[in-house]
């Protein structure tokens, strides 16, 4: 891994701001900016190769193992319909909860944690349903950057989670037999 490569310690810095502000971790994914509410990850891990599973989702890349916890991986790039990248040198599992379940997701690069203040936000009521942006809750203005807020709970739907629920039991099993 190159020597530029500070995915780990950006959880460690601390920002100051005041309580109209949110912070977010803002990351890559294609060529598009997103965001996530730091309370809301728990980790950032540097990328290492799914175990896959069978009659997964598309978007599923597989389980990894994390701290003792079988948790499933989501790709962001298959999950907002893109082609898959093949450069995994800044690629990263951004680990957050999702309606109680932890998982990872992948995404390309994580460049900086940022303050937003509110007023700066603009909630998407009903975007559109393209791939990118039906997961969205909210769009941030970071200076001139236009920064695409997720909304975790939209990421995966309850049929796919029900399904997901079925195979890390069976994988978590087979494991511990």
């Amino acid at each position: 891994m190159a020597g530029t490569d500070n995915t780990i310690d950006l959880l460690n810095l601390q920002f100051t701001g005041n309580e109209n502000e949110q912070q977010y971790i803002i990351f890559m994914v294609g060529k598009e900016e997103f965001g996530l509410e730091v309370l809301k990850v728990q980790e950032i891990i540097r990328y290492l190769v799914p175990t896959k599973i069978p009659h997964a989702p598309m978007y599923v890349e597989g389980v990894i193992d994390f701290r003792g916890e079988v948790i499933p991986v989501l790709n962001m790039r298959r999950r907002f319909g893109l082609s898959d990248n093949e450069d995994f040198e800044f690629q990263v599992i951004i680990v957050t909860e999702v309606n109680g379940k932890i998982i990872g997701l992948t995404v390309d690069r994580v460049l900086d944690i940022a303050n937003i203040p509110e007023d700066k936000i603009q909630l998407t009521t009903d975007f559109t349903t393209q791939e990118k942006t039906k997961y969205l809750k909210a769009v941030g203005k970071l200076g001139n950057r236009l920064i695409l807020l997720l909304d975790l709970d939209k990421i995966m739907n309850f049929n796919d989670e029900k399904l997901l629920e079925e195979i890390i039991s069976s994988v978590e099993k087979t494991v511990d037999s």
